[in-house]
């Protein structure tokens, strides 16, 4: 998948390190060196005695923010191991990201390919470990957390309680406001395009399809989006709940009563 947007933030790294935390361990082929200090965070690998060699991995921590929907990030690299497992922390307890190496801190950042799954790391806990192809060169690796975007046009299709589909059509997101900055929560509003996929088993009420607005609400730190349709009906309409990932959007939908929300069934939604 693409990055999108622009907004991306790398922290300093300062020339010396040594006044940091340092961590050491053994592996089967060589030991390393943990280098934790303020702004800087890099690996020394050590290879058994008499090799005369010596491999700098710097590990960049950034935050990158992109799409529409951003707030900062508590994104920090906590640990990397000698076989290449690298772990961090967020503060968002959803969320996807992926991994990029480069020659130089600088860049140029790529990514790792198809190979691999680092291109596209989706986690549902903000503790997360990933295993790094290890090179003999000097590399840089940075982490990019790709917040849930919702903008955009979304293939939908809606299930009754026994899996059968039911609703078929397209959710156009056409704007974000922010709502709360402590936790991070956006408004989203659009409009939906939406048919039964067959009228003569379909027991839905008519209001929970056709075309009209929508609106609904991104909790960013769990990645969860809420929509409702029709706007503006306080006992009917249609309710769906579920995770934001960065092409993908799953979960299950209710129905809006005038005793509260009813179960419903699940529903997938695909970004064109």
């Amino acid at each position: 998948m693409t990055i999108r947007g622009t907004d991306i933030h790398t922290m300093a790294l300062p020339r010396d390190c040594s006044n940091g935390e340092e961590r050491r361990a053994a592996g089967p082929a060589r030991s390393f060196v943990l280098h934790l200090s303020a702004g800087c965070a890099y690996v020394t690998l050590c290879p058994n005695k008499g090799s005369g060699m010596r491999t700098r991995l710097l590990l960049v921590t950034p935050a990158v923010l992109v799409g529409t929907a951003v707030a900062p990030a508590q994104l920090r690299i906590t640990s990397f191991n000698s076989n290449g497992e690298l772990t961090w922390t967020n503060s968002a307890r959803v969320g996807a990201y992926r991994v990029q190496w480069a020659n130089s801190p600088t860049g140029l950042w790529s990514a790792f390919g198809t190979l691999t799954n680092l291109d596209s790391i989706w986690a549902e806990t903000n503790h997360v470990t990933a295993q790094l192809p290890l090179s003999n060169a000097p590399t840089f690796y940075r982490v990019a957390w790709i917040p849930p975007d919702p903008i955009g046009v979304w293939e939908y299709r809606g299930y009754d309680p026994q899996g059968t589909l039911v609703i078929t059509g397209q959710l156009a997101i056409v704007s974000t406001t922010l709502l709360t900055s402590n936790p991070p929560i956006y408004g989203v509003s659009g409009w939906r395009d939406l048919k039964y996929a067959d009228r003569a088993t379909n027991q839905l009420d008519g209001f929970y399809t056709g075309t009209g607005e929508l609106e609904g609400r991104l909790e960013l730190v769990y990645a969860r989006l809420d929509f409702f349709w029709p706007t503006g009906c306080g006992d009917c309409g249609m309710i769906p709940s579920g995770t934001l990932w960065p092409n993908t959007y799953t979960g299950r939908w209710y129905y809006e009563t005038f005793v509260g929300p009813m179960p419903g069934g699940a529903f997938s939604a695909e970004r064109r």
